[in-house]
């Protein structure tokens, strides 16, 4: 059995706890959490062979424990009002909606630091190490994960060679860009995912394979630093928010119905409420669907000088079954992702200068 300890920091606010909302750090929660990443890294198109092979690794049915013991441990600082902390920074404000609108929830605060410990034979182990380095460096921990709340950095681990022995990196370089690709492709490979995935519509989200497509399509970093969390998150908050105000004015233009321009935007995520609070609803479907995670999670990422960046990234997967359609009020249709490919390609230009400020 080997034993691997790493040291963290959240560099945003994490909403994670109980089902009383109070913050605190749950070891089933990071369970759960790496379980999420080793499918979205695996993309084993056959549900039936992914869902074998996931008991194997992190236990379950009912019989099986998981093989890797894992530990969280931490003298976490906690805050209860966040509003004041944002209000000034619309774009925190937009991505945090559901807690700065419905008032004070109770978080862990930004440089709060904690211990995460996996202990376990390398054949499981491994698999383990690679959903963590996602959970890191690709998504984040609690509510708002997709939008930018409980992301992490690493701050050392021990011991060093064992971490080396798997030839995956927690040091992040300067060509950010480039590291996490290169990262990515290993973590893949540490959970045997196919060398054939099943693409843009398979079952399931999953992580896109930078062995077959261009990187730049599914992952844009910001093109500057910032000195701290709150610029970078408004930064792109800011953006976002402009990018769906701007489609709704340009579609008023053309004298083309509001609820028209609500389900071009309600890919970005459901449930998704407009006007008097009225939900897009989803119909042509035996199952009754009122959630849909976004296929786009937005976060921050914490740089080799101490500096931050958002950085944005796209999931493959279907939103919805197939045949199923969006509908608000009196208007249908199907789901399309030409407008999660349209943001992405906005910052197209930027994102290519990115080594020239790194």
């Amino acid at each position: 059995m080997k034993r691997l300890t790493f040291e963290l920091e959240f560099i945003t606010p994490a909403f994670i706890g109980g089902a009383n909302q109070q913050a605190e750090l749950r070891p089933a929660s990071f369970v759960g959490l790496l379980r999420w990443w080793w499918r979205a890294l695996k993309g084993e198109c056959d549900i039936k062979r992914l869902r074998e092979e996931e008991i194997k690794i992190f236990g379950g049915d009912g019989k099986m424990a998981s093989p890797v013991y894992l530990r969280v441990e931490g003298d976490v600082r906690k805050g209860n009002n966040l509003i004041n902390q944002c209000r000034l920074n619309a774009g925190v404000v937009y991505l945090y909606h559901f807690v700065t609108v419905r008032g004070k929830r109770e978080f862990i605060e930004p440089d709060s630091r904690l211990k995460l410990t996996l202990i376990g034979k390398d054949e499981f182990l491994k698999h383990y190490i690679a959903s963590f380095w996602a959970l890191v460096f690709l998504g984040g921990v609690g509510a708002r994960s997709r939008r930018g709340g409980g992301n992490l950095a690493v701050v050392g681990y021990e011991p060093k060679d064992l971490v080396e022995d798997f030839k995956i990196s927690f040091t992040p370089t300067d060509n950010l860009r480039e590291w996490l690709k290169e990262n990515l492709k290993r973590a893949k490979e540490l959970v045997g995912s196919p060398k054939t995935p099943c693409g843009e519509y398979g079952k399931y989200s999953t992580l896109p394979d930078p062995r077959n497509i261009d990187f730049n399509s599914v992952l844009i970093l910001s093109p500057k630093e910032f000195n701290n969390w709150i610029e970078a998150l408004n930064d792109i908050g800011n953006e976002f928010m402009k990018f769906r105000k701007i489609k709704n004015e340009q579609k008023n233009e053309q004298n083309k119905r509001n609820e028209e321009w609500v389900l071009d935007i309600a890919v970005f995520g459901l449930p998704l409420r407009y006007g008097k609070g009225e939900a897009v609803k989803v119909e042509n479907t035996k199952e009754v669907i009122t959630r849909r995670s976004s296929p786009v999670i937005i976060k921050v990422i914490k740089t080799p000088n101490g500096k931050y960046k958002w950085m944005a990234l796209r999931l493959w997967g279907k939103f919805l079954p197939d045949g199923a359609k969006l509908r608000f009020r009196g208007y249908t249709k199907l789901p399309s992702f030409n407008l999660i490919e349209k943001f992405f390609q906005k910052f197209g230009g930027e994102v290519k200068e990115e080594g020239k400020n790194e």
